[in-house]
């Protein structure tokens, strides 16, 4: 099941988080449907940063609290140590300072919360294949999105995460055998379930579409 853009509800990073009697912040929370899942499953409290308008109008009716501002520069109206869960969920790579931003949202987790970043991986097969055949375009969406500003891997998500001493307690791949998963066809789901369980074993680094690491502040 594929869903647009703002409206992700991103089940992969539910499954990361037990949210019962927690307080979140959605950084880049699109629509909001991510934090009312997590609303609906018990969160004590749910916020949310968007930038965009529209999305911003449709979040402000599903969380507790919205900001319709930049996450780099706009107010963050919360006190310190605010939040159990800080949520990056395909967020960072569309910054041109993702480090300055990590470092303003941490202050306001409260000390033994958690962060989970979810970031494309320049190294997925399709990427690196071309660039060696010299077939590099820019897309809508995927790791090729024409708005993203930084690249990751995951040596470098996971050195991004140790600079801010966080300490890694998971790491999860999203594996795919193609970039636009809704053009794949029951052929390409059965093929990557075949992939998943025979190229992925050897090399999968290289069918990872995206990271997802869950990271503790101590």
């Amino acid at each position: 099941m594929t869903w647009s853009y703002y409206e992700d509800p991103r089940p992969d990073i539910q499954a990361l988080l037990d949210p019962q009697g927690l307080r979140t912040l959605d950084v880049g929370c699109g629509a909001g449907a991510l934090s009312a899942e997590l609303k609906a499953r018990g969160a004590a409290y749910t916020a949310g940063v968007e930038l965009d308008p529209t999305a911003a109008a449709t979040a402000r009716e599903r969380l507790d609290e919205l900001v319709e501002a930049s996450v780099t520069e706009g107010d963050l109206p919360w006190e310190p140590g605010s939040f159990d869960w800080l949520i990056f969920a395909d967020v960072l790579e569309h910054l041109p300072d993702p480090d300055r931003v990590l470092q303003r949202c941490l202050a306001l987790l409260a000390p033994g919360g958690r962060v989970v970043v979810s970031v494309p991986n320049m190294r997925f097969w399709s990427v690196l294949l071309r660039l060696v055949i010299d077939r590099w375009e820019y897309t809508d969406h995927g790791v090729r999105d024409r708005t993203h500003l930084r690249i990751f891997t995951r040596r470098v998500l996971l050195e991004m995460l140790a600079g801010h001493g966080l300490q890694v307690e998971r790491m999860e791949r999203n594996q795919r055998l193609i970039d636009d998963q809704s053009r794949i066809g029951r052929g390409g789901v059965v093929a990557t379930r075949i992939a998943r369980h025979t190229v992925a074993k050897v090399a999968r680094e290289l069918m990872t579409y995206q990271y997802v690491a869950v990271a503790r502040k101590p």
